[in-house]
C-alpha cells in the first residue's frame, strides 16, 4: 500500500515538473515585426551594386543583406522572444555567424544567430524592452551567398576565391585561406606563373601552399589526382608562383594572417595569369541595432539650500540604475532647482551628483527612487546642498618684458603669506595664464621656480591677496626677460660664464675672441755682428840689454795638433831650413814663400815669418788675437790658429818650424854643443823674435 503511495506521489511530481517546463516554455514566443522578411532585404555585390533579381546570386560571391525592422507599439518584449529573418530568395548564409544587436548606449538588446547553408535566422531578444512599448526599432546587416551555380563551363584561364580558416576565442577571424585555380581543360602549358597580390591587413604564411593536379567533373567539381609543387617568391605583399610541366588543371590553396581583426569586414586579393586578373573576396560577421522608447512613470529632482530652502541651478546628476549601470549623465537643475525625467522602465534608480553649484559643497549622498509599474504617478525627490565659505581666485599672465608676447611654460608654486608651498608644478598655458581658484581668504605668493624656454627666472614673487566677500578674480601679471644670446660685451668679466651676475661689470678694453688665436708678436731684428777692431801696432822693441847666461833651457814638449775645419787637403810638410854654414852661428832666415805654399796662409808672407805653419786659410781676427802668440778661440763660425810659431807659455796651438839648425829637436842650441859664443847666440836669437814680432805686425796691417 505504502509503495503504491510512493508511485503515485512521484507521478504527481514529474507531472508537475512538466507542467512548469511547458508553462515557462511557452511564454517565449515569436513576436510580430516588419521589415525582417526576404523581400524586405536589400541585396549588394562585392562593388556596391544592388541586385534586383536575388535568383540569380552566384554560390561563389560574397552578397551584403541589409534589413530596417520595427515592432509594433504596445507589443510586449518579454526575455527570449524571437523574431524570425528571412534570406532573399536564392540567397543563403555561407558561414555560421552569431552576433549582438546593441542600442546606441552599447547595450545589448539581443543576439542574431544563423548556421551554414540556412535561409532563415533569428533575433533573441533579452530584457531590455520588457518596459520600452513605443518606437522600438534597428537595422540588421550580414553577408551571404547566392545558391546558383550558373552554366558549367571551362572557358576561363584562372578563378580566385577564399574563406576564413582560423577565429579567436571570441570568434573573431584571424586567419583566412586563397584558392586559385587554372588551366581547367588540362592543356599542356609548360611553364606558368601567376602573379597574386595581397590586399591589405593580410601576411603571407610561409609554407602553406599546398597545390593539387587534377580534372573537372561535368558539374564543376574538382578532383584531385597528385600534387605539384611550385617555386614562390614573396616580395612585400605581391607574390608570384612559378608551375614547371604544368599539363592538367591545377587547383592552389594557402593562408595569410589577418591583422587587426574586427567584428565584421572583409579582405581581398588580386590573381593574375597570361594577361587574365581576377579578385577574391572574404567577408565575415555582421552588425546589428535595436532602439526603444521607454514607457513608464517619471520623476522629478529638487535641489535646494540647506538652511534657507532657496531653489538652487546648476546642479549636476548622473541616473544609475539598480544594476549599477549609469543610463543618464549631465543631468542638470534649472533656475528653478529642478530636472525631471519621464518614460523610465520600473525599476529601482539612484540619482548621484557630480558637480554642486558655485558656492557650495558637493552631497556625495545618493538620493534613490523606483518606479512602479503602470503607475502614472510621478516620483518627487529633493536634496539640499550646505553652502561653502566664500572663496576666491586669482588669474596670473605671463608675458615677455619687451615684446608683451604671452608666454607659455612658466612653472609657478603657490605659497602661503609665511613662504610655504600650498601649491606645485601650476604651469601657465598657451594663452600664457594659470587660474586658481577656491582660495580662502589672506596672502599669497606665486614664485616662479621654472623659466619658459629662452627665458631667465623671475625672482620676484608675485604678491596678492584674496578679500573675504569679494566675487571679483583677482588679477596679476608677471614678466620674464629673454635670456641674451651672443652678448657684444661679457656681463661678468670676473665670472664671463654667470651671465646671472646683479652686479654692474666694467667694460673690458678689447674682449677676446676665443675663435681666434692670439696674433703672436713681431720677432725681433737680429744685431750684426760688431766689426773686430783693428789690432793694435805692437811697440817697437826695446834695445836688448847684455843678457846674463842662460841656463840650460828644457827641451819643449812636442808641439800639438792643429785642428783645421774647412781646410782643403793636408798641408804639405814643410821644407827643411838651411843649415849653418859655420859652427854656432845662426843661419840666415828662409826666403818667405809665395802664397799657395803648403801650411800657410793664403796671404803674402812678409819677411820674419819665415818659417810659420798651420795657420788657417782665412785668418778670423778678433780683438783677443791682439797679443801675438796667444792661442785664439773660434770666433764667427771660422777656425783660427795662433800666428807664431813661438811656444807661450810652454804651450802653442800649432806645430811650428824652427829658425835654426837644430830644426829637427825643436829647441835652441846649447853653448857646450857648439862653438859659437852665447853672446852671438842670444843677439841672433833677439833678432829672430824681433823680426818675427815685425813680420806679424806687418801682415796683421795687410789683412
Amino acid at each position: 500500500m505504502r509503495s503504491k503511495f510512493m508511485a503515485v506521489l512521484l507521478g504527481l511530481v514529474a507531472c508537475l515538473a512538466l507542467l512548469l517546463t511547458i508553462g515557462g516554455t511557452a511564454q517565449a514566443k515569436v513576436i510580430e515585426t516588419s521589415g525582417l522578411n526576404g523581400s524586405d532585404a536589400t541585396v549588394k555585390d562585392r562593388y556596391g551594386n544592388v541586385i534586383t533579381d536575388t535568383t540569380t546570386m552566384s554560390k561563389w560571391s560574397n552578397y551584403d543583406v541589409g534589413y530596417n525592422w520595427s515592432i509594433p507599439d504596445g507589443v510586449k518584449i518579454q526575455a527570449g522572444d524571437t523574431a524570425i529573418v528571412q534570406l532573399p530568395e536564392g540567397g543563403m548564409k555561407a558561414s555560421d555567424l552569431t552576433m549582438p544587436l546593441v542600442d546606441s548606449t552599447g547595450q545589448t538588446i539581443g543576439t542574431f544567430t544563423i548556421k551554414a547553408g540556412e535561409t532563415t535566422g533569428t533575433i533573441t531578444f533579452n530584457d531590455a524592452f520588457t518596459h520600452n512599448t513605443t518606437n522600438r526599432k534597428g537595422t540588421l546587416n550580414f553577408y551571404a551567398k547566392g545558391s546558383t551555380t550558373g552554366d558549367v563551363h571551362f572557358n576561363w584561364t584562372v578563378n580566385k576565391v577564399g574563406w576564413v580558416a582560423g577565429r579567436d576565442e571570441n570568434g573573431i577571424p584571424t586567419e583566412v585561406t586563397w584558392n586559385v585555380a587554372f588551366n581547367p581543360t588540362g592543356k599542356d602549358l609548360g611553364t606558368v606563373v601567376v602573379h597574386d597580390t595581397l590586399g591589405p591587413k593580410q601576411t603571407f604564411i610561409s609554407g602553406s601552399v599546398v597545390a593539387h593536379t587534377g580534372t573537372y567533373d561535368q558539374n564543376g567539381h574538382f578532383n584531385a589526382t597528385g600534387t605539384i609543387t611550385p617555386t614562390v617568391v614573396q616580395n612585400g605583399n605581391e607574390l608570384t608562383f612559378t608551375f614547371e610541366n604544368v599539363n592538367t588543371a591545377v587547383n592552389m590553396v594557402y593562408n595569410a594572417k589577418l591583422g587587426n581583426p574586427a567584428d565584421s569586414g572583409e579582405v581581398v586579393n588580386t590573381a593574375t595569369m597570361n594577361g587574365s586578373t581576377v579578385s577574391g573576396q572574404v567577408t565575415w560577421g555582421g552588425s546589428g541595432t535595436g532602439q526603444g522608447d521607454p514607457s513608464g512613470g517619471s520623476v522629478k529632482l529638487t535641489k535646494t539650500d540647506a538652511t534657507t530652502l532657496q531653489a538652487l541651478a546648476g546642479a549636476v546628476f548622473k541616473l544609475v540604475d539598480s544594476k549599477g549601470e549609469v543610463i543618464k549623465t549631465d543631468l542638470t537643475t534649472d533656475a528653478k532647482g529642478q530636472l525631471a525625467l519621464d518614460k523610465l522602465a520600473p525599476g529601482k534608480y539612484t540619482f548621484v551628483e557630480t558637480k554642486a553649484p558655485d558656492g557650495y559643497a558637493l552631497n556625495p549622498e545618493p538620493i534613490p527612487f523606483e518606479i512602479i509599474e503602470d503607475s502614472t504617478a510621478v516620483a518627487n525627490v529633493e536634496l539640499a546642498d550646505k553652502e561653502v565659505p566664500h572663496t576666491g581666485a586669482v588669474t596670473l599672465t605671463k608675458t615677455d618684458s619687451t615684446s608683451h608676447q604671452v608666454l607659455a611654460g612658466a612653472v609657478y608654486e603657490l605659497r602661503g603669506s609665511d613662504g610655504d608651498v600650498l601649491i606645485p608644478n601650476l604651469m601657465t598655458n598657451a594663452e600664457g595664464q594659470l587660474h586658481l581658484d577656491n582660495l580662502a581668504p589672506g596672502k599669497y605668493q606665486l614664485v616662479e621656480v621654472k623659466a619658459p624656454d629662452g627665458y631667465e627666472l623671475a625672482t620676484e614673487p608675485v604678491s596678492f591677496t584674496i578679500v573675504s566677500g569679494a566675487t571679483a578674480t583677482v588679477n596679476v601679471a608677471a614678466t620674464d626677460t629673454k635670456t641674451p644670446t651672443n652678448p657684444s660685451e661679457p656681463e661678468n668679466p670676473e665670472n664671463p660664464e654667470n651671465p646671472e651676475n646683479p652686479e654692474e661689470p666694467e667694460k673690458p678694453t678689447e674682449p677676446e675672441n676665443p675663435s681666434e688665436p692670439e696674433k703672436p708678436g713681431e720677432p725681433g731684428t737680429p744685431t750684426e755682428p760688431s766689426t773686430p777692431g783693428e789690432p793694435e801696432k805692437p811697440g817697437e822693441p826695446g834695445t836688448p840689454t847684455e843678457p846674463g847666461k842662460p841656463g840650460k833651457p828644457e827641451k819643449p814638449g812636442e808641439p800639438g795638433t792643429s785642428t783645421e775645419p774647412g781646410k782643403p787637403g793636408e798641408p804639405e810638410k814643410p821644407g827643411e831650413p838651411g843649415t849653418s854654414t859655420e859652427p854656432g852661428k845662426p843661419s840666415e832666415p828662409a826666403q818667405p814663400t809665395h802664397p799657395g805654399t803648403t801650411g800657410q796662409s793664403d796671404q803674402p808672407v812678409t819677411p820674419g815669418q819665415s818659417g810659420t805653419t798651420g795657420r788657417s786659410t782665412t785668418p778670423a781676427v778678433t780683438p783677443s788675437q791682439a797679443n801675438p802668440g796667444t792661442t785664439n778661440a773660434t770666433t764667427a763660425g771660422s777656425t783660427t790658429g795662433t800666428t807664431s810659431g813661438i811656444p807661450v807659455n810652454g804651450t802653442t796651438g800649432h806645430s811650428t818650424a824652427a829658425t835654426s839648425s837644430n830644426a829637427t829637436t825643436g829647441r835652441l842650441p846649447q853653448t857646450d854643443e857648439s862653438g859659437t859664443h852665447p853672446i852671438v847666440a842670444l843677439i841672433g836669437t833677439i833678432l829672430l823674435v824681433i823680426l818675427s814680432g815685425l813680420g806679424r805686425w806687418a801682415w796683421r796691417r795687410q789683412a
